[in-house]
């Protein structure tokens, strides 16, 4: 079973690297675009990543209506969520099987460390073998992601302490600051991680089908990781939140430092042949 289960991993890994690679190469061959910032793995990047988490971390002090909206609509969902915590924990436990469990945990599997660590460090190194600045901006703006979704999940989960579902103490039990495991349920960390990356990769590519196959993966962990009874429905709701929102920040303000440089644009297809040159202030 283990080594089925990880011939499961490794096709998966590679179906959905093709996926990602093919759409953010494609849209790079008919109007290939540079500027100034070149997205490498270098000072200016730590520079720029601890510029981004500051960004983050204000963000709500400029919010407007629509943004407070928002964020009353995530909470009521989750506090929703949260009532029915228990019972959707026992409705999926009864109807748990061997076989639907090994799945659960090929699901949990695109949220783990190991995958999506993996998974970016795959898309960094194609683009600087290919040289594609997509790949590498794709996969930096994940690593930004990711870290800084795991960063405000391991800081909710020490200061609220929820028991995890396999304690069997229930979904209202809490010991803030307990620091272990056991009681590291609320948000869940998969779940951000796995929306943190696939927001990134959806919004840096224009195939449906793309976008369609990594919220598709994202919402298997979140499923897995209450079916494993490792999550109630609740932390994952609220953790898919997280890896989202901050996922969209980042790509936000990166499409505004993008607007602000020189651009130098070459396009060639079929009815258009020619350079382009466009200076943002």
């Amino acid at each position: 079973m283990n080594r089925v289960l990880s011939l499961k991993r490794f096709l998966a890994f590679i179906l959905i690297l093709i996926f990602v690679f093919s759409a953010v190469t494609t849209q790079n061959l008919t109007c290939e675009e540079t500027t100034s910032k070149d997205y490498r793995l270098n000072k200016e990047f730590f520079i720029g990543f601890g510029d981004d988490v500051y960004e983050v971390v204000k963000a709500p002090g400029s919010w407007e209506g629509k943004d407070w909206w928002r964020l009353t609509a995530v909470l009521g969902t989750g506090a929703l969520l949260y009532a029915f915590d228990q019972k959707i924990h026992d409705w999926s436990q009864d109807r748990a099987t061997p076989k639907t469990k090994d799945w659960a945990k090929f699901g949990s599997f695109f949220g783990d460390g190991i995958f999506i660590g993996g998974l970016i460090t795959s898309l960094y190194l194609g683009g600087e073998i290919f040289d594609e600045r997509g790949l590498r901006k794709t996969a930096l703006l994940s690593l930004e992601s990711w870290l800084t979704a795991g960063a405000f999940v391991i800081g909710l989960k020490a200061m609220l302490g929820r028991a995890r579902p396999y304690t069997g103490m229930g979904s209202h039990h809490f010991k803030p600051f307990s620091f272990s495991s056991d009681y590291f349920s609320h948000p869940s960390g998969h779940t951000a991680s796995a929306f943190a990356v696939a927001t990134v990769i959806a919004d840096q590519t224009d195939f449906v089908l793309v976008d369609v196959l990594a919220y598709s993966l994202s919402t298997l962990v979140a499923a897995s990781r209450v079916y494993e009874s490792k999550h109630w429905a609740s932390d994952v709701f609220i953790g898919a939140a997280i890896g989202y929102f901050i996922g969209k920040k980042i790509c936000s303000l990166h499409r505004e430092q993008d607007k602000k440089n020189v651009q130098l644009g070459f396009c060639l297809s079929p009815n258009v042949k020619g350079m382009t040159i466009k200076i943002s202030f």
